[in-house]
């Protein structure tokens, strides 16, 4: 009997399996089940401290008939952690699209890009936003003011000049609420944040990072050699590789070192942590889209 959950999948991701790989790479095995007919009561006693929120019930042959639960709120979270979203770029590879607008607010699939992140934000728990503004910032405000209309509270930060993805953290005001979440404005993602900052807290990390598996095949046939001699060829190789998602949890202290009238990029500044402090990566199995670039703007308005 084995069982797998979003946390197995995710350490499955980093030792190097794919999505399509074999479903046991990320098999646990060491399952607690319930057997149908029979007092639960001992059982869930024995493994009260092992946090276990879910049991499977069985029956004589192994199948599942039922999941027991102990969760008693099914209601959304209420997350007080402060997000940041940096919203001040000029999205100059979507140009002529961002000459008059903010890339955060181009439309996909009838809603400004910005709006589908603070929605969904809203609806994993989270309600204290900070939106970094610079380019064009001012119908950024605009459009959602306070925040009320969309059920949140919106405060905003102002570049004076461009600080880049990290740097406009040093101009946050109190109250702000650790760990931080920090995201870029032009993401459209199905992954629970709130996930996120649970990991990024049980593992008492400083920074987590939302990484992606990118696949990239080789379009030819690539020559393995030892020196001048031809040992084998390898035909349209896919390598898999772990990039860098945009979303970020952060202690109050892995941004400490950050200055108002410095521009920082937030590759940066998790470098100049790596050294000291606690670094993680958090996989991102779920649909995520990055909207910087022109063909994946299109893509994301055909499927939406």
């Amino acid at each position: 009997m084995a069982s797998v959950t979003d946390g197995d999948i995710r350490r499955a991701l980093l030792s190097g399996s794919g999505l399509e790989g074999p479903a046991e790479a990320a098999f646990h095995t060491n399952v607690v089940a319930l057997k149908d007919g029979s007092d639960s009561g001992p059982a869930i006693g024995e493994n009260s401290s092992r946090d276990i929120a879910d049991y499977p019930v069985v029956d004589r042959s192994g199948r599942l008939i039922c999941v027991e639960t102990e969760r008693t709120d099914n209601s959304r979270p209420d997350r007080t952690n402060t997000v940041v979203i940096m919203a001040g770029g000029k999205g100059l590879r979507l140009r002529p699209l961002t000459q008059d607008t903010p890339k955060p607010l181009l439309l996909v699939g009838g809603k400004p890009i910005l709006q589908r992140i603070v929605e969904n934000l809203r609806e994993d728990g989270f309600s204290d936003i900070v939106i970094a503004v610079n380019y064009l910032g001012d119908q950024i405000q605009d459009f959602f003011a306070d925040g009320r209309d969309f059920g949140v509270r919106i405060r905003y930060v102002e570049e004076e000049i461009p600080l880049g993805t990290a740097g406009a953290l040093s101009l946050l005001q109190q109250p702000i609420v650790f760990p931080l979440v920090v995201m870029n404005g032009d993401l459209i993602s199905a992954a629970s944040v709130g996930n996120m900052v649970e990991h990024h807290v049980k593992e008492g990390a400083d920074i987590t990072v939302g990484a992606k598996v990118v696949e990239t095949t080789v379009p030819f046939g690539v020559l393995h050699t030892d020196g001048p001699v031809i040992e084998a060829i390898e035909e349209k190789p896919t390598r898999k590789d772990l990039v860098n998602a945009g979303v970020y949890v952060m202690s109050g202290q892995a941004i400490e070192g950050l200055h108002a009238s410095r521009r920082t990029d937030m590759p940066d500044l998790i470098v100049q942590n790596l050294a000291n402090r606690k670094v993680l990566a958090f996989p991102l199995h779920e649909d995520w889209l990055d909207l910087g670039r022109p063909d994946d703007l299109r893509r994301a308005r055909a499927n939406t």
